[in-house]
């Protein structure tokens, strides 16, 4: 894969790590440089004796390094990248050293074996374990059952009551039901209760009644849906458990029908949620048009499992969860990536409006809409708000924190913004701008 500085910076852990790989981009810090069709090497001298044996296989790209360090790829395989990028000369085709070649066989041995298919047993213990697990699973349902049943009688309450009126009881009021929802084992509701009550205690924040109000709808649909899961589509079946705390596993997901298409990666965004490091990443396939959310999960400084640098695109296949309106996936086959051959066909706000309608009748629990807005100017009077060609206002979503800078790269002309609608504001995660695409998240923070 070939990649440039920015795409390849995008892929560092953090930005400390971002920084030191670019110190490291020299070639007086390497020696026994090489390359090949499929991979990078070459040996970098730390502090000790005995130097670094750093790898890239460019085919994902993956990294390994002999250091210590717990960051994924860490800031010697983001060097390595970034001299290949900045003197190509000095990685000749040779032939791969041992250390190389046995770690490319191996990671070439897991991916086969994860793309196979997997077969069911049928043995007695499977049987049994089955059987077991289908008593915590109702065990399980009851307990969330009971918790929704709760909620939905301190929703009546709140609904007599008047958000107004719990302003004065502060955050703990909401802490306390998203506890008993955590109890019920529905953590998704306990998350999301906690987070429309700190919405109403949130200075500057725009009509924060009227987000909490939507949100809290939401959720009494969802409990009235759980009452009559019986009567949904299966697919629908699949959304509500999924929204209450239903996970399913990743080789149950990549026993689905692949999607097969170009994909591109058109916005990435690493937030912490709790204790865990969440990448989300969207994906739009080139025959299919077709959108994509990848989600990577990570603990601490671990690194994530899968690169997708934005601005790249890969040919390979792609399982998608079961839903009314399928958007998440994980990936089955991914070819090498390679930097996006042409711009993406962006709608208009009557689009959206149109697509997001038809998606909302499919699944009316979707809290989020991908989208690429064309003909996007920020407005210099309000910060808030872009505007489209006819000079419609677009409010932004206030967890958007960079309306300044969209505001310079525009200069007042029109952007075509990459990002997730929620049916009333727009969440930009990446910007098309004189033909090259800016990631938020990693490009606006530099």
């Amino acid at each position: 894969m070939t990649l440039d500085a920015n795409q390849i910076l995008a892929l560092a852990p953090d930005p400390a790590s971002a920084r030191a790989g670019s110190q490291l981009a020299a070639p007086r810090n390497w020696s026994n440089l090489g390359g090949s069709d499929a991979a990078l090497w070459g040996e970098c001298q730390g502090s000790g004796k005995t130097p670094y044996r750093t790898q890239i296989d460019l085919g994902g790209p993956a990294f390994k390094c002999t250091c210590l360090s717990r960051k994924f790829p860490c800031k010697h395989g983001l060097g390595l990248y970034l001299l290949r990028t900045a003197e190509p000369a000095l990685f000749g085709q040779i032939e791969q050293p041992a250390w190389v070649r046995d770690w490319l066989t191996g990671r070439q041995v897991r991916q086969e074996k994860k793309g196979a298919t997997m077969t069911e047993s049928a043995s007695e213990a499977a049987t049994a374990a089955a059987a077991q697990a289908r008593r915590r699973e109702e065990k399980r349902e009851d307990k969330v059952g009971a918790g929704l049943l709760e909620l939905q009688t301190w929703l009546h309450d709140l609904a007599r009551e008047g958000l107004a009126s719990v302003r004065s009881r502060g955050q703990g009021f909401w802490d306390a039901i998203a506890a008993r929802m955590a109890d019920a084992q529905a953590a998704p509701l306990a998350r999301r209760l906690r987070r429309a009550g700190s919405m109403l205690y949130q200075s500057g924040l725009r009509n924060a009644e009227c987000l909490v109000a939507h949100e809290l709808a939401s959720l009494y649909l969802l409990a009235q849906a759980w009452q009559r899961i019986d009567q949904l589509a299966p697919a629908l079946q699949a959304d509500v458990r999924a929204l209450l705390g239903w996970t399913m596993g990743q080789d149950d997901v990549l026993r689905q029908h692949p999607v097969t298409d170009r994909w591109r990666v058109l916005a990435q965004c690493t937030f912490d949620d709790e204790r865990l490091r969440v990448r989300t990443t969207w994906l739009h396939g080139a025959g299919h048009a077709r959108w994509a959310l990848h989600l990577q999960y990570a603990v601490g400084t671990q690194g994530f499992e899968q690169q997708l640098a934005p601005g790249t695109e890969f040919d390979g296949d792609l399982c998608f969860y079961p839903s009314a309106y399928p958007l998440r996936a994980q990936i089955r086959r991914q070819d090498e990536a390679r930097p996006l051959a042409n711009g993406v066909e962006p709608c208009d706000l009557d689009g959206l409006l149109g697509t997001y309608a038809e998606a909302l009748a499919a699944q009316p629990f979707l809290e989020r809409h991908p989208v690429l807005l064309g003909g996007l100017v920020p407005d210099h009077a309000d910060h808030g708000v872009v505007r489209d060609t006819q000079g419609r206002r677009i409010a932004l979503h206030p967890a958007f924190r960079h309306p300044l800078p969209l505001l310079a790269l525009s200069g007042g002309h029109p952007l075509t913004v990459c990002g997730e609608w929620d049916g009333r504001m727009l969440l930009p995660l990446s910007v098309w701008h004189e033909g090259r695409l800016y990631n938020i998240d990693s490009d606006f923070m530099t």
